[in-house]
């Protein structure tokens, strides 16, 4: 038996890289898995390899209302799992400031569409699992607008495990550091793109790299231990311990 047999696994940002991992290992473990994203064909292929059950949703978690309709046609949500988003570079007086206020739409307000949307399905003992990053713990440059989102979703991620707490929900964080192999959109291209992976590689006290399967290991273990809430799980090699 799965450990998390006769569970509904709902997963954003599942097409590719983290978000896909996850939804991989869930159904390992015996989850009906809901893969969502914006590429309904990537979906639909993985949604396929992983069978059990698995179906993709073509969503945009930035669009409320798409959310909305998602979690509406489903009779429930037992784990919450959202990994939607991309990343964006750049000095803060050279990017425009609504580069910041996109990024902000998709990483940010799209965790807390799906929260809300999900929470009349789910009940007790159900699993919410956000995502940020490591910015705002350690210094990534060029990432301000970045590192404040990282932030917001830490804190809003503590913040709910104290609210449902009485309703038996709990609520973590997930906090990649650099983790290859995610198909992650972002804007640096050519040599900086190549700085930064370097960077990045230097920064991580760990002589090897992290990969998606890392990320849903740690996902696995906040979906089924049942006195862990309120926690941002750094999955960073030690970045920020360094």
């Amino acid at each position: 038996m799965g450990q998390l047999d006769g569970k509904i696994a709902v997963i954003t940002g599942a097409g590719s890289g983290i978000g896909l991992a996850v939804a991989e290992r869930f159904a390992e473990e015996g989850a009906e898995v809901v893969l969502v994203g914006r590429q309904k064909e990537r979906l639909d292929e993985a949604a396929a390899r992983i069978g059990g059950g698995a179906r993709g949703e073509s969503v945009d978690v930035g669009e409320e209302e798409q959310v909305r309709a998602l979690m509406e046609g489903l009779p429930r949500v037992d784990i919450l799992a959202t990994f939607a988003g991309k990343a964006v570079f750049g000095p803060v007086d050279e990017l425009p400031p609504s580069a910041w206020k996109d990024l902000f739409h998709s990483r940010f307000f799209g965790q807390i569409h799906a929260v809300h949307h999900a929470l009349p399905k789910m009940g007790k003992g159900s699993v919410i699992l956000l995502c940020s990053g490591i910015a705002d713990a350690a210094y990534v440059p060029d990432y301000a607008g970045g590192a404040a989102i990282c932030g917001a979703v830490n804190a809003m991620g503590k913040n709910l495990a104290v609210e449902l707490a009485p309703r038996e929900i709990r609520v973590n964080v997930l906090s990649p550091g650099f983790i290859i192999a995610t198909d992650i959109k972002f804007n640096l291209e050519d040599e900086k793109a190549i700085d930064f992976v370097k960077r990045s590689i230097a920064d991580t006290p760990l002589p090897y790299h992290g990969y998606p399967k890392d990320l849903a290991d740690a996902a696995l273990f906040l979906a089924t231990c049942n006195f862990v809430t309120g926690q941002v799980i750094e999955v960073d090699g030690g970045w920020t311990a360094a």
